[in-house]
């Protein structure tokens, strides 16, 4: 090659070398353009959190997080905030609530945006009367506004749950049976208010109080048990009942499952501590594992089942592990 080609092509590497470093500086500068330009669909649960908004309100407007702002009463008023933005073409949306907050916004998501559910971004700002899913899953503030800036996100994994007549709901925190669902049932018959601190282990008290007997057969995976049941758990996330932790190798990646048989009620209250340090598991009554498929069957009175605190109905249902449903804030 000439002297005068080889310059020729030296200069030609170094104009390449610099046309790819401006274009690799223009697409970072046109990705960080694309996230502070994402706005926001902000729904806020009324009826758990009033004066509470106003908290998250100056997080959102300091760190300079675009929004659109909707206010709910009820279920129903949510809904249909939920579908104007989604109809509009929103798919990342923040929730001020608690639990049954997040439950009724997966669900109404999953239902409307069916197939291309993983196309939506799901934040969790909470405000509620009760918190277990962002015991497992929250982070700090100062960590959550930066995830929500750069939209860092992880794989919202929920548990499907199906009943025969092809009804199906999810859930965001942990299915419950038999004794959890009787206490959430009990709960919500309650005629005066109760203070959320104490709301489940008043139920829980009430609800042991009574003759309760439920029987079944659980096909999880590839394996059978039979017999009398306590209560069921089910879940990705790791408390529940504001704050019991019950579930505790539960993984993101892969939920944990935990089957109690009954026990005499004196020695179940005697060990009620183990239901809030991570030790319930330990009871020689208590089967602890994972799992990806259940199928729940009862022998004579239907088994009550609940999801994140919502009482659902009874069995025979299926439980299934729905991994990459959405995404989720970290």
């Amino acid at each position: 090659m000439s002297k005068n080609c080889l310059a020729t092509h030296k200069t030609l590497t170094t104009h390449i070398s610099h046309l790819t470093s401006h274009i690799s500086h223009l697409t970072s500068h046109i990705s960080q353009l694309t996230l502070h330009t994402i706005s926001w669909s902000v729904i806020v649960n009324r009826q758990t959190c009033t004066s509470g908004w106003k908290k998250w309100e100056t997080f959102l407007v300091h760190h300079d997080i675009s929004y659109s702002l909707h206010h709910t009463d009820s279920i129903e008023e949510a809904r249909q905030a939920i579908t104007g933005f989604y109809e509009n073409g929103s798919r990342h949306f923040l929730f001020v609530g608690g639990d049954g907050t997040i439950h009724h916004a997966v669900n109404i998501l999953m239902q409307l945006s069916g197939h291309q559910s993983s196309e939506i971004t799901f934040g969790v700002l909470p405000c509620g009367t009760g918190n277990d899913w962002v015991r497992t899953f929250g982070t700090t503030k100062e960590k959550l506004a930066r995830n929500i800036r750069e939209v860092y996100t992880a794989p919202f994994n929920l548990i499907k749950i199906t009943w025969p007549d092809g009804r199906t709901r999810y859930a965001a925190n942990m299915v419950g049976g038999a004794l959890d669902a009787a206490v959430v049932f009990n709960l919500k018959k309650a005629s005066f208010k109760i203070p959320s601190w104490i709301l489940y282990p008043y139920g829980l008290l009430k609800t042991l109080m009574k003759p309760h007997q439920w029987s079944g057969t659980l096909k999880v995976d590839h394996d059978t048990y039979t017999g009398d049941i306590l209560t069921i758990q089910a879940g990705f996330a790791k408390y529940c009942g504001g704050g019991m932790y019950v579930l505790p190798h539960a993984r993101e990646d892969s939920p944990g499952l935990l089957i109690m048989k009954p026990k005499k009620l004196m020695h179940l209250l005697f060990q009620l501590n183990t239901i809030y340090n991570g030790k319930i598991a330990r009871h020689k009554e208590a089967t602890a594992r994972h799992f990806e498929n259940i199928e729940i069957t009862h022998t004579g009175v239907p088994i009550p089942i609940e999801a994140d605190g919502e009482f659902l109905g009874t069995t025979p249902v299926k439980l299934s592990a729905c991994f990459d449903a959405m995404k989720r804030i970290v």
